[in-house]
């Protein structure tokens, strides 16, 4: 199937406009007061293709998509522009990931909602064997002819390459990118990958490399890895940094103890993760689970103790000493009674 181009999808789209619809488009067209303006008798009385002509020269492509999303919707042609801007995504994606960022303009490398959800919900799939190499990169290509992009984009072609392994098993190199550059991060940097996955993280490697923000949080991952986790004194594991993510500067102990919800929803996260051998995210997954682990045993032992204090103590009966009379001996009542 022919590659749809952004000029073709533009005569496609003025083709299915309405005789009135296309008077507006061109009304609108001609009413721009930005630069630059499209002269009256470049599209009066002209024809679809003469008009897509204009378009192109006078914006370029890009541009003229633009100016052409933004007429349909102001004269009410919605469904037009919605099918146009649809038609030509293949044609803006050369396949580079779109990083997430805060208000500041600052990288968010953490896990996205979507990709928490996807690991809430993701079943298990043990014993079910990796796609091989070529498979995988055939797979890649044909997603990328049927949305219309060039199988000849080799960066393209790659971000549309699924990961073999690991929790995000099955989407795509770009969305891992998008949806957990931390997670990514490790991935990449990491050694220790099976024999059968290597080409598959070789592949992610290849992809991530034209990524020079993604590159530095590798960087920061191997440094991490080359150290691993350094020892620290038993009963003293709440001391070490957490090392990755967002909270990489915090001790385990503040993170865990925090009441700021944020930092309870990234602890909340991580009981669900499970790290490599040797490696920072395993070392907070220890902490966590030993500490939950000291906390129920700390309330299981704090339940017992209160319903032993709860329990009615048991009566008993005494008898009080009877006081002798003035100048009569003391009588042992005990004594008494028991002669009786």
């Amino acid at each position: 199937m022919p590659r749809k181009t952004i000029k073709s999808a533009l005569i496609d789209m003025l083709e299915d406009l309405r005789e009135n619809q296309l008077r507006k488009f061109r009304s609108q067209l001609l009413d721009r007061r930005e630069e630059p303006r499209v002269r009256r008798r470049a599209v009066e009385g002209k024809d679809v293709y003469e008009i897509s002509d204009v378009l192109v020269s006078t914006f370029k492509e890009l541009g003229a998509l633009t100016v052409s999303l933004e007429i349909l919707r102001e004269i009410g042609c919605n469904e037009e522009a919605e099918r146009l801007d649809s038609q030509t995504k293949a044609c803006l994606d050369t396949g580079n990931p779109i990083f997430r960022r805060n208000p500041k303009g600052e990288l968010v490398i953490e896990a996205s909602q979507e990709a928490r959800d996807h690991v809430a919900g993701r079943r298990p799939q043990a014993g079910r064997p990796a796609k091989k190499p070529e498979e995988v990169e055939a797979e890649a290509k044909a997603r990328v002819i049927s949305e219309g992009g060039d199988p000849g984009n080799n960066m393209l072609v790659l971000s549309r390459y699924t990961i073999q392994f690991g929790q995000y098993r099955g989407q795509t190199f770009k969305w891992l990118l998008e949806n957990d550059m931390d997670y990514t991060a490790h991935l990449v940097a990491g050694k220790s990958t099976a024999s059968q996955l290597k080409a598959n993280k070789d592949a992610l490697t290849r992809y991530s490399r034209a990524c020079p923000d993604f590159m530095k949080e590798v960087r920061f991952h191997r440094g991490l890895e080359e150290a691993k986790v350094r020892s620290v004194p038993s009963g003293q594991e709440g001391q070490a940094l957490v090392g990755f993510g967002k909270y990489r500067s915090e001790t385990l102990q503040s993170l865990y103890e925090s009441k700021d919800e944020d930092k309870i929803s990234y602890v909340n996260y991580l009981r669900r993760m499970t790290g490599d051998p040797g490696t920072k995210m395993e070392a907070a997954n220890k902490y966590i689970w030993s500490r939950d682990q000291a906390g129920t045993a700390a309330a299981a032992a704090d339940t017992m103790a209160a319903t032993a204090s709860t329990r009615p103590a048991r009566k008993t009966t005494s008898v009080a000493p009877v006081r002798p009379a003035r100048n009569q001996p003391a009588i042992n009542l005990q004594q008494e009674i028991s002669q009786q």
